[in-house]
């Protein structure tokens, strides 16, 4: 996953298109696997990531450099999104609404060589990253991430403390990082 620096964010602040294509073309694929992680549906994520660009370029302020890095910032409103998509449809579901709109787009699987390599690559540094952490702090991990479900509903549904849930998302992330930044060298 490339380096996103704050320049490509104050240069979009500036109204500077070509950095957000910069910017699309060097982290879009990172955003999109987590966003179909999360939701599991091509058409979906896609909607996602082409809401965040949009979002970013009509409120770049929205992002503050002194909070973290860009590039983070981004993941997070990726996840944050993603799952707020997986609780609408959940509700929709819960209604008894129909998608029917929806069933009748185009293979949602349908993707081209390069991208589908990209993809399996992100997939396979993910995977052996998660292989290297202990199975609770995978549990809490995919519940937090994948799942979407909160940290006071994750202490519930594994009956552990509040802050046992905390520290091993907190431990695992950090694992994960470490494993990633060697898997990539």
């Amino acid at each position: 996953m490339p380096t996103i620096e704050n320049d490509l964010w104050y240069k979009i602040k500036d109204g500077d298109s070509s950095a957000l294509v910069d910017l699309y073309d060097g982290f879009a694929g990172a955003m999109f696997s987590l966003s179909l992680e999360i939701l599991g549906d091509r058409w979906e994520a896609e909607e996602v990531i082409q809401d965040i660009f949009a979002f970013l370029w009509r409120k770049p302020e929205s992002y503050a450099p002194d909070k973290g890095k860009f590039s983070s910032w981004l993941l997070v409103l990726t996840r944050n999104r993603s799952i707020d998509r997986v609780r609408s449809r959940k509700r929709r579901v819960d209604r008894g609404e129909s998608d029917e709109i929806l069933s009748g787009r185009e293979d949602q699987n349908a993707s081209d060589g390069a991208e589908q390599a990209t993809v399996s690559d992100e997939r396979s540094h993910l995977r052996r990253a998660f292989e290297k952490l202990p199975p609770e702090q995978v549990k809490v991990l995919e519940l937090s991430y994948f799942k979407g479900l909160n940290h006071e509903e994750i202490s519930e549904r594994l009956e552990l403390s509040l802050g046992t849930v905390k520290s091993r998302i907190r431990l695992g992330i950090e694992k994960l990082r470490h494993t990633l930044a060697t898997l990539r060298t």
